[in-house]
């Protein structure tokens, strides 16, 4: 049954990334992407995993979100910019970073119960 989620759930965010590539600046697809997918990981995590069975879990963290985000994207991004300039690079490495920690905490603290605990 995982590894159906995971297949659907990929199939869906695999098309979502598709379709923030057509309609977005191809510099921004990986910022959009990245902290879209940053945000809605820390907003699953704090809400709908605590509640939903493990399938779910599956289905939306490894199948749509992983689909929709990719390191391995970032990693090539990066390197591409390093070989021109390593300085600016560094920022962008930096710079993706955080904001994506920043979007996952956002979204993890907005949709947190207040007074729950933190898992």
């Amino acid at each position: 049954m995982n590894f159906l989620a995971v297949f659907l759930g990929g199939a869906v965010g695999a098309t979502l990334r598709y379709f923030v590539i057509l309609w977005s600046p191809a510099e921004a697809v990986l910022w959009i992407v990245n902290i879209v997918g940053s945000f809605s990981m820390g907003a699953l995590q704090a809400y709908y995993l605590q509640k939903f069975a493990p399938v779910w879990k599956v289905f939306w963290t490894t199948g749509i979100l992983g689909s929709f985000t990719t390191f391995s994207s970032f990693s090539a991004e990066w390197f591409t910019h390093f070989e021109v300039n390593p300085f600016y690079a560094s920022f962008y490495a930096i710079g993706m970073t955080i904001s994506c920690f920043l979007a996952a905490s956002i979204g993890f603290l907005l949709l947190r119960k207040k007074g729950e605990q933190i898992i």
